[in-house]
């Protein structure tokens, strides 16, 4: 049979339409699907979208709401979490993943990497977030770790920070109705509480401060003191560290708690480690992170203790309170082969009320966004929270590195290796050979 003319025009553009549609249902082309035009993006990608994302000790389980909600939306993206058990050696392959340019398109970030990685990072689209939405939604140290030169490098996945955390059973005994708000009264309870046998040796400890090696988190407990002293460590040029007569003092205070001939002796590196004594019921206080909490449960789950806000300078007015901030944010590749979706996602999962909350639940987090945190405040959580809204940071480079150098520093003064006013010097030396 012969076609006319028409005819075929006919059947060959019913073919055409055939082989679109086959092709649209495969996926070959997008014409089916859920891509970042139909839903009212037209920047974002409406090819096929893979996202490998890396994560350290958070499980694929604290992200599955916030992957299936997103992928309804977006039908044409796909997810591969893989989960790293260590941060030493999550950093370690990271590093050499995004050297070998085979890292993931997005990937968790620790609050003190920015400033030093930010040449690893994409930044931020404006469409997507600005550092005025950052303002809006976290508080005031999220924008100091993870803004550089007016770009976003990350948004974070939660806060952490310092309170204190104590034995109530050691302080009724004591007769202590509360615990300290101010350092005057927490050296004041060390004085009541610290119990020595007749050898002077330590039967009952007050407070866990004053060495390095034995108590969790020394560094940040040593920064953090500087900070409240009203130290800002950094120069004006935020390149390196200086340590003035603000950090000085902080020192010697620091050390005060494990020098024998001081009168608030309470500490010493002959003790086990900070958590591990606290557990025990051997000592009355210790200052840490939230995170610690589930490791002191795990180690006596029948303790009682309770938290409170971490003590301040007596008659420090609002901007003089200090506290620290630990904790980690999603950032995307600057080799990502789709970084508008990459940040498109950060932002939802970060954002979004519904995904940011189950992942807070599943992962065991408090929250970042000033809006959460606002709603637990006077919560079992408050001092933590509360101590979010007045954390400080400062510039850091190699992080790790400073932590070790603080430590030793510590530690040579204690071994009478060296003068502290000397010791200090040479950690601001090594310090910035560091920058």
């Amino acid at each position: 049979m012969n076609l006319s003319r028409n005819q075929i025009i006919i059947v060959g553009a019913g073919l055409l339409i055939v082989l679109v549609v086959v092709l649209g249902i495969l996926g070959i082309i997008p014409i089916f699907q859920s891509g970042g035009q139909s839903n009212g993006d037209p920047d974002y990608p409406t090819g096929k979208v893979k996202l490998v994302i890396w994560g350290v000790q958070d499980t694929s389980a604290s992200f599955d709401t916030a992957f299936q909600a997103y992928k309804a939306a977006y039908k044409n993206v796909e997810f591969q979490y893989i989960k790293f058990d260590s941060p030493e050696k999550y950093q370690e392959t990271l590093l050499n993943a995004l050297a070998e340019r085979k890292g993931p398109d997005i990937f968790m970030v620790h609050s003190s990497w920015v400033y030093e990685n930010w040449g690893k990072l994409k930044a931020a689209p404006a469409k997507i977030v600005t550092t005025q939405t950052v303002a809006q939604l976290y508080p005031e140290v999220v924008s100091k770790d993870f803004v550089l030169s007016g770009n976003v490098f990350s948004l974070p996945l939660y806060l952490d920070s310092l309170a204190l955390i104590y034995n109530k059973d050691i302080f009724n005994v004591k007769a202590l109705v509360s615990p300290p708000v101010n350092w005057d009264e927490t050296v004041g309870d060390v004085l009541k509480i610290r119990e020595l046998d007749e050898s002077k040796k330590i039967s009952l400890a007050a407070l866990a401060l004053g060495t390095s090696q034995n108590i969790n988190n020394a560094p940040e407990l040593l920064t953090l003191l500087m900070l409240q002293s009203g130290s800002f460590i950094n120069p004006k040029d935020g390149s390196g560290v200086f340590f003035d007569a603000n950090a000085q003092k902080a020192l010697d205070f620091y050390l005060q708690f494990s020098d024998p001939i001081n009168p608030y002796y309470t500490w010493n590196e002959g003790l086990d480690d900070s958590l591990s004594v606290f557990a025990s019921g051997k000592v009355a206080m210790v200052i840490d992170f939230f995170g610690s909490l589930a490791k002191i449960k795990e180690k006596n789950p029948f303790l009682n203790f309770g938290t409170a806000t971490l003590p301040q300078l007596k008659g420090a007015l609002s901007y003089q309170q200090a506290n620290v901030a630990d904790y980690w944010g999603l950032a995307v590749s600057a080799q990502s082969l789709n970084p508008y979706a990459a940040w498109h996602f950060v932002r939802y999962l970060t954002t979004n009320s519904t995904a940011y909350s189950q992942y807070l639940q599943t992962a065991g987090h408090l929250p970042a966004l000033k809006s959460l945190i606002s709603q637990g405040l006077g919560g079992d959580n408050d001092a933590f929270l509360r101590g979010f809204l007045i954390a400080k940071t400062w510039q850091k480079t190699n992080y790790e590195k400073i932590g070790e150098i603080l430590r030793r520093t510590i530690t040579d003064i204690l071994s009478g290796k060296i003068q502290r006013r000397q010791a200090l010097k040479a950690a601001e030396g090594e310090i910035n050979a560091l920058y």
